[in-house]
């Protein structure tokens, strides 16, 4: 990125994970002009099939498991999780909702309802009622998950907590409880998909599938577009009961549908999931010879380095600003820097960021 002045930047947030494929990816940049020269809205209601929808949707089913072959398209993650809402009280009248303490979903007044620290949210009270709270990773908790829990949201990859993964053995466990009281289990891969972690999206990684699953952020390389993946059944029930129960005017937009489209198409021809991987294992190897850093978590090319005090996590991404790197930290975790490039990053460009970064890290 360059700024007013003429300074060049290299990015390592894109954007919390959304210029997976850099700035101005020239496939992305053609589709949208193509687009523009066509139309830019119709109607809403879905009355109107529009192809760059459509093509999206095939691409979306073509690389994600059977069960996933239904597509909303919103704008917004935050939308994603207010739709949930209303699937799940479909679903199950009267439901409650439960989610993971330590995760973001968004800043609707349903997405805030979610959240764990309770004074951020404690100005927008009265909240969501009946929202459920449950340990990341915590097996002893699942009992909670009773017969009025209509869904649990949550993160396969708790990113703003400082990137923890889900173990294993509890996230099958939370699987098989949630089949055996009908409640809906979501994956909010918002931040975590589209390539980031080292496949399409973390889950496929553990061979768990969800009833809902969520995505956006990446998906569109910058333009809002975002969509609740699931079944003809489940993502069926706003259509019917009643109809119309979720209404968007740009949601499935056809200019960020088609930007959509070209990112899918882009990532998996120039297979950017495994190069994710590449950007994890070489900073990785590089860090961990610093004594400065506390430690080093990781899912692909989303990094959090463990600074052990907010203090010095602040003092590094000053320096690393000085330094024309780009950085960030974590909502939950602020004594960790937040490194997230882009997924098109040049090995020169690895070699450059490491040589600035070893600079700030002495200056510690």
């Amino acid at each position: 990125m360059r700024d007013e002045h003429g300074q060049d930047y290299i990015d390592l947030s894109s954007g919390f994970s959304v210029s997976n494929l850099g700035h101005r990816h020239p496939n992305v940049l053609k589709a949208i002009s193509e687009q523009m020269a066509l139309y830019l809205h119709t109607t809403v209601y879905g009355e109107h099939l529009q192809s760059p929808q459509l093509q999206l949707a095939q691409i979306l089913r073509s690389v994600l498991p059977e069960s996933l072959d239904c597509f909303y398209f919103l704008n917004t993650g935050s939308e994603t999780i207010d739709a949930v809402f209303k699937i799940a009280r479909l679903h199950k009248p009267g439901c409650r909702i439960a989610a993971c303490r330590q995760a973001y979903h968004g800043s609707t007044l349903a997405a805030e309802s979610l959240r764990s620290d309770k004074g951020h949210s404690a100005a927008f009270r009265p909240l969501v009622p009946g929202i459920l709270q449950l340990g990341f990773n915590e097996e002893n908790e699942l009992d909670q998950l009773v017969e009025d829990i209509g869904v649990i949201i949550l993160e396969v990859v708790q990113a703003e907590a400082g990137v923890i993964k889900a173990n294993p053995e509890w996230l099958y466990q939370l699987r098989e409880k949630c089949k055996q009281m009908n409640i809906l289990l979501c994956f909010d891969e918002i931040q975590t998909g589209i390539g980031r972690t080292g496949s399409l999206y973390a889950f496929q990684q553990y061979g768990i599938i969800p009833d809902l699953l969520l995505t956006g952020k990446a998906l569109g390389s910058g333009l809002p577009i975002s969509a609740v993946v699931g079944s003809s059944v489940h993502i069926g029930l706003l259509a019917s009961k009643p109809g119309l129960s979720y209404l968007s005017t740009f949601g499935g937009n056809p200019l960020s549908a088609a930007a959509a489209a070209a990112t899918l198409r882009t990532l998996m021809d120039q297979n950017l999931s495994s190069r994710a991987i590449v950007i994890e294992e070489f900073f990785t190897s590089e860090l961990k010879k610093y004594s400065r850093i506390a430690s080093i978590r990781s899912a692909g090319a989303l990094i959090s380095i463990d600074m052990s005090t907010t203090v010095k996590s602040l003092e590094l991404l000053a320096l690393a600003f000085q330094s024309k790197l780009l950085m960030e930290s974590f909502l939950f975790a602020p004594q960790c820097v937040r490194i997230a490039p882009p997924l098109i990053i040049s090995d020169s460009e690895l070699e450059l960021v490491i040589e600035r970064l070893v600079v700030c890290l002495k200056k510690l």
